[in-house]
């Protein structure tokens, strides 16, 4: 099996020691997320305020991240979320994760405050700490431009943005032009720690897996099967903007006015036909990816003329749009690229502007709070304008900045127009009263309203039923309007996807091909040709239930109980805007007591206890996080080797100093 280096950041004492995981972590959690999770909860103390300079901040590559494989470029980023004060963890693709392999580090674990702006470069499997003031003050993509001057073409980088700096809450973390790890105010922390880069340089060569020829073999195949799903083409042609026809349109799921309608009549000109067809530039593919659902995008004339970058992303286009009431592409793409280059998750800045915008068009705020600025649905200068406040903590952008936790504290009526759960604003801009599981798998997901921990898109393809237990090993009913088997489906969805952020894939694959390509004993071909360790497809299953166990572990004991596993209230209401819905969705709304009956089938699938949603005594038991000595936290004090950092940067007190 090959090894898997960890580097020990302290910013406090100026240090770094390099170990390597053990084995038995490794067999149980693999790698990337389920890695990150198990050593946020062993390394995290509990209770402690985000902005503490004892949170952690983990980047962890997946485990098959960098081999010639199929989508395997992705990484995760963790840490305690200073937008929601629960867990964050967040997910990213692009280059970074299979350069940072490369160049002989699989996970950073940091710690500490640094004293002044500092960047990590790692290179040839040594990690220093340098002087980034220079940097200071750069958005995400003129940072990572910088860096490329300084160490090379081939120098990859996670970067900040100002919003990331100014410690806005739910700053996410950037590489390239778009790639986003958005979610849980990851750039928050970075920035609270006065990171303002991590660097991966000096590339060490080509990864090999433990069995090249059958990998490549089982590769082949793989993407053989990936290109014959009916839908793959479309997602090369138009990326995931082409979801708004599918969810907006075809399904009429989509969210709008903050989820005061499911329709958008007012649309005027947003389509994947019209950005492919007027604005693509050309393709910007992920490491080993052969689907390059990521475009390069420019404006060529009108008021936004010269604005260029990459996507958008159909979150991004679905929340700009129709969650604001923008009707227009051009507007959607200028927000885009102000995003990126801020460095602010779409998902939370579009959440707080339409929940500002409500409570304005209410007149439980006035421009008194706005500090002239009139909103209204779709006014798209005034948007604009409070998005750039946003970022550099400006008037009133200084509140939105403090994220959804605290502003349900301060503006009256805030938590009832909000869609979240966990504090953590909803994922996806699509309306969950229709999809049962869907309102199931964001109410449970362990970092919040988030839709990416499970998402079963197989809820539309109106599988036959008999196919449908076969997959789940239970009664699941192939309506999506049912609440019947759906504690079942996110149950085994959750182990799913659990695995493809472990081994470092793209879930656009995991979302959108049909059963049969991917399942368990697939998984447990690719950890042995990939890894080399031996697994049964039993064992791999267990491996998802783990991570979401440990998760769950994790943020019972800051309190979560059942209680916070609900959808927002709006939901089990009807629509209060009804214009341009079907009339047989328009009176759709969830049912408590059946919600309730799915929730149980869930813990109960699980092993977690029906009252309070914690990981009952013999499931930690039979998952191995029972603290037997098999999975106590890890002796990582015994390194390969340490060495000083070469910068002489003293650490210096508590986060929270701006600079």
């Amino acid at each position: 099996m090959f090894l898997q280096k960890i580097a020990l950041v302290d910013l406090h004492t100026n240090s770094v020691s390099i170990s390597t995981l053990p084995e038995e972590v490794v067999r149980k959690f693999l790698g990337g997320r389920g890695i990150n999770s198990y050593l946020l909860y062993h390394y995290l103390p509990t209770g402690i305020d985000p902005m503490d300079a004892r949170n952690i901040l983990i980047i962890g590559a997946g485990a098959l991240t960098g081999l010639r494989g199929v989508t395997t470029a992705r990484l995760t980023i963790s840490g305690k979320s200073p937008e929601s004060g629960l867990l964050g963890d967040a997910n990213i693709g692009g280059h970074f994760g299979a350069a940072l392999k490369r160049a002989g580090i699989t996970y950073l674990l940091i710690s500490g405050v640094a004293s002044a702006p500092v960047y990590l470069l790692v290179t040839k499997g040594e990690v220093t700490i340098e002087d980034a003031r220079e940097l200071w003050g750069s958005d995400a993509i003129e940072c990572g431009e910088r860096i490329k001057e300084r160490h090379g073409k081939r120098a990859q980088s996670l970067t900040i943005g100002q919003a990331g700096e100014r410690q806005v809450r739910f700053a996410c973390v950037m590489h390239g032009k778009k790639n986003a790890a958005g979610r849980c105010g990851m750039g928050c922390l970075m920035g609270a720690k006065r990171v303002k880069a991590i660097v991966a340089a000096g590339d060490t060569g080509e990864l090999s897996p433990a069995f090249p020829q059958e990998f490549k073999a089982l590769t082949k195949e793989l993407y053989q099967k990936i290109h014959e799903q009916f839908i793959m083409e479309t997602f090369s042609t138009y990326g995931t903007a082409h979801l708004y026809e599918i969810i907006n349109n075809a399904i009429g799921m989509g969210r709008a006015y903050n989820g005061l309608n499911s329709a958008f009549p007012e649309n005027q000109d947003i389509s994947p036909e019209n950005l492919a067809h007027r604005y693509y530039t050309g393709k910007a593919p992920c490491f080993s990816c052969a689907i390059a659902c990521k475009h390069a995008y420019k404006i060529k004339e009108g008021a936004y003329a010269g604005v260029e970058n990459e996507g958008p992303e159909y979150g991004t286009i679905g929340h700009f749009g129709p969650v604001l009431g923008i009707g227009r592409l051009e507007p959607i793409l200028k927000i885009n690229e102000l995003i990126n280059r801020y460095g602010l998750d779409a998902s939370s800045t579009a959440n707080l502007i339409a929940c500002t915008i409500e409570l304005f068009q209410e007149g439980a705020i006035d421009k008194h709070i706005t500090q002239g600025i009139d909103l209204a649905w779709g006014k798209e200068e005034a948007i604009i304008s409070l998005i750039e406040k946003i970022a550099l903590r400006e008037g009133v952008g200084d509140l939105l900045a403090r994220g959804a936790r605290e502003l349900s504290q301060l503006w009256k009526g805030f938590s009832d127009k909000i869609s979240w759960v966990k504090y953590l604003p909803q994922s996806d801009p699509a309306d969950l009263r229709y999809m049962k599981a869907y309102a199931l798998g964001d109410a449970v997901a362990t970092r919040g309203a988030d839709h990416l921990r499970s998402r079963p898109t197989w809820e539309a393809f109106n599988l036959p039923e008999e196919q449908l237990r076969g997959i789940y090993g239970g009664p699941v009913s192939s309506d999506y309007f049912s609440y019947e088997g759906k504690g079942r489906v996110i149950w085994w969805w959750e182990s799913y996807v659990g695995l493809f952020d472990a081994l470092g894939m793209c879930k656009l694959i995991a979302f959108h091909c049909l059963p049969g390509v991917f399942d368990f004993e697939v998984f447990a071909q690719l950890i042995k040709y990939g890894m080399g360790l031996e697994l049964s497809a039993e064992e791999v299953f267990e491996v998802g239930e783990r991570i979401t166990t440990i998760e769950r572990m994790f943020i019972a004991r800051e309190g979560v109980r059942r209680k916070d596993d609900f959808p927002p209230e709006r939901y089990f209401k009807p629509l209060q805007w009804t214009q341009g819905v079907n009339e047989s969705l328009k009176d759709m709304k969830l049912d408590r007591q059946c919600f309730n009956q799915m929730l149980d089938e869930y813990y109960q699938l699980h092993g977690w206890d029906l009252e309070t949603g914690i990981p009952l005594p013999e499931t930690v038991a039979r998952l191995g996080l029972d603290q037997s000595e098999e999975c106590q936290k890890p002796n990582l004090k015994n390194p390969n080797h340490k060495f000083q950092i070469s910068t002489n940067l003293n650490s210096n007190g508590p986060m929270g100093t701006s600079f």
